[in-house]
């Protein structure tokens, strides 16, 4: 069954459920007392996990009145579902998970009222095979197992994305949804012949793959990156550098795209502000997680496109910043 039943059962849940945004609005309003607040992370084998602990406990220690929890999901799309319920006051998305949320279209019912606190770091498409299976393109992926990414996930999201881009459907393969622990024991065991992992470059997942057995990161064409960009633009390439992970001795191209935070859009401003400077005033401390964060600077993360950005975090970019097109350092 196309992407699971299960999953659009969940998002259908969103339908009615918008009403406890107030919930969110509420949670950033005045009043005394310390704020329980949750961020929708990702599962253990991701980097969305141990950065959304990070952060937890960066907002948990520096932003006054604030108790921010880190929560395991599914990924993006699970993540963007809870925070437009009110269910969560922050979670990590993909790009390409976050556009179809705000456009109500894919897993989405309809639009979400949500907002960016910035963009973070670029996901890294990895798939990813055992040398033994001779796969070495995306095309021989048909007749095979392949894993997708759970439902619910933003991994799941970005292999579709990238499957129909290159003109392959379900149809044409047989069709896996494992997380990433599942992905890995899979490929291992010889029950599993590829699958895609989509994160920062150094995923856990990946690296643990390339310890254990002889792995291939199979590699795109330009022309295939750029059928992908064509198809979804929030897409681009990236080669991954050789001696990330074992085996991988030279550059490898393959589709990216960027993770955000986001909020809901009722977040109050004050809020927002303060989640949005101590992030960046505290990423060095994410740096101590993982040298993704090293991408989470201040021109980078207001650099949203055309994703709506909380007032909030506008705000606290326009003064480091100066607002775009002023002139200001």
């Amino acid at each position: 069954m196309r992407r699971g039943i299960a999953l659009r059962r969940l998002v259908m849940g969103v339908v009615g459920g918008l009403g406890a945004l107030g919930v969110l609005a509420a949670a950033g309003c005045g009043g005394g007392g310390q704020r329980t607040l949750s961020i929708a992370t990702g599962n253990t084998n991701g980097l969305y996990y141990p950065l959304g602990g990070g952060l937890a406990s960066i907002w948990s220690r520096h932003v006054d009145g604030v108790n921010m929890k880190a929560e395991t999901t599914a990924g993006s799309v699970t993540n963007l579902i809870q925070v437009a319920k009110g269910e969560s006051e922050v979670g990590f998305t993909q790009a390409d998970a976050l556009a179809a949320a705000l456009a109500g279209r894919g897993r989405f019912p309809e639009p979400m009222p949500l907002a960016s606190l910035g963009k973070l770091y670029p996901n890294v498409v990895h798939l990813v095979t055992i040398r033994s299976t001779g796969i070495e393109s995306v095309h021989d992926l048909r007749g095979r197992r392949v894993s997708v990414g759970p439902p619910g996930s933003g991994n799941a999201v970005t292999a579709w994305n990238v499957l129909e881009a290159m003109g392959i459907g379900e149809s044409d393969f047989t069709v896996r949804q494992l997380n990433y622990a599942q992905m890995s024991n899979g490929l291992k065991d010889g029950t599993l012949d590829a699958g895609f992992i989509a994160g920062g470059v150094g995923m856990p997942a990946v690296v643990e793959i390339g310890v254990s057995r002889d792995m291939v990161l199979v590699p795109f064409s330009e022309d295939e990156i750029a059928t992908i960009v064509g198809s979804e633009p929030a897409y681009s390439g990236f080669r991954v550098p050789p001696g990330v992970y074992r085996g991988v001795d030279e550059p490898v191209l393959t589709p990216t795209l960027w993770n955000l935070l986001v909020v809901s859009g009722a977040m109050e401003e004050g809020l927002a502000y303060d989640l949005t400077r101590t992030m960046l005033e505290r990423r060095a401390d994410l740096e101590n997680i993982s040298s993704v964060a090293s991408f989470i600077t201040p021109p980078s993360a207001r650099d949203v496109g055309d994703f709506p950005l909380h007032p909030g975090a506008r705000r606290y970019f326009d003064e480091i910043l100066g607002q775009p097109g002023s002139g200001a350092p």
